[in-house]
Formats: C-alpha cells, structure tokens, sequence
C-alpha cells in the first residue's frame, strides 16, 4: 500500500512540475511577441532587450525603454538592439540610431475614449516618435534622408533617458 502511495505521489509531482514548465514556456513566449512596459505587440524590426532599474525586459522599441526610465528615474541599459533594414539583434554599442522620424514604430490606433465614451484625440504616446536601430551609419543616414528624423549615437539616446 505505501509502495501505491509513494508512486501516486512521484506521478503527482511530475505533473505538476510538467505544469510549471509549460507554464514558464508560455509566459516566456508571451514576453517575447509582447512589450514588457506597454503590453503592445513588437515590432520583430524595431524589438530591443533593455535593463530598467535592473529589471530586464523584450520592449516594443527604444523610445518605450527611454521613456519608461525616464518615468521611473532608473537607469537604462540596452543591450540588444534590433537592426531595422535587416531584422537582426546587434549590440546597441555600435548602433546608430535615428529617433522622430515619420515612421511609426509600433501599432496602435491612436485612440482615447473620455467618460462619456466620446473619441479624444491622444495627447501622449509613449512610443511615439518612434527610435530605430542600425548597425551601420550609412543605412541610418539614407533612412533620415527618406523619413526624415536625427540621427543619433548610443551615449545620447541613454542621456535622454536620464533627462527630467
């Protein structure tokens, strides 16, 4: 009988830790189709890996990291950063990126309904304008010169964030 138990017990316990697991996969998924500050769906050319405050998320875009360090008063570390004409993750070290251009970064309907249910017109996005990452100046030159925005290096995207 406690041999019965004991084996009940063992198939108990692989499921649940089976549970866990599938859990743990999905949320893990989930994080990576879904910006960890804003809750909106990544952009696969726009996706970056950023550390606030040392909390390390998958975010929709820069300026959403930006903004949400900016927000908190904690400090911001990139470390990976899509390459837009190619898709590709690449250290934001030796990225180049052009922030308010014409592009939009990440989808959203713009859309803000008051008390009563009247349609206002959004008066702050934060992902908007958008910032985009380029392993090479030249592309992120062209890009400007297409879509207009300023183009800008590492160091001054992170001192944005620290501004008040």
């Amino acid at each position: 009988m406690a041999k019965r138990a004991s084996i009940y017990s063992a198939v108990v316990l692989i499921l649940v830790a089976g549970m866990f697991a599938a859990g743990y996969v999905l949320m893990n998924r989930r994080a990576q189709t879904e910006c960890g500050f804003c809750q909106r769906h990544i952009n696969p050319k726009a996706h970056v890996v950023a550390e606030v405050g040392g909390r390390r998320r998958d975010v929709c875009c820069t300026h959403c990291a930006v903004t949400e360090a900016r927000q908190e008063k904690m400090p911001l570390r990139l470390i990976e950063v899509t390459d837009y004409p190619s898709g590709k993750m690449v250290s934001p070290d030796g990225a180049w990126f052009v922030e308010d251009s014409r592009m939009i970064a990440c989808e959203h309907d713009m859309s803000k309904m008051d008390e009563s249910k009247h349609a206002e017109q959004l008066a702050f996005d934060r992902c908007s304008p958008g910032t985009f990452a380029f392993s090479d100046r030249r592309a992120a030159a062209a890009f400007v010169a297409q879509s207009g925005g300023v183009l800008r290096s590492l160091p001054e995207v992170l001192a944005e964030a620290q501004q008040q």
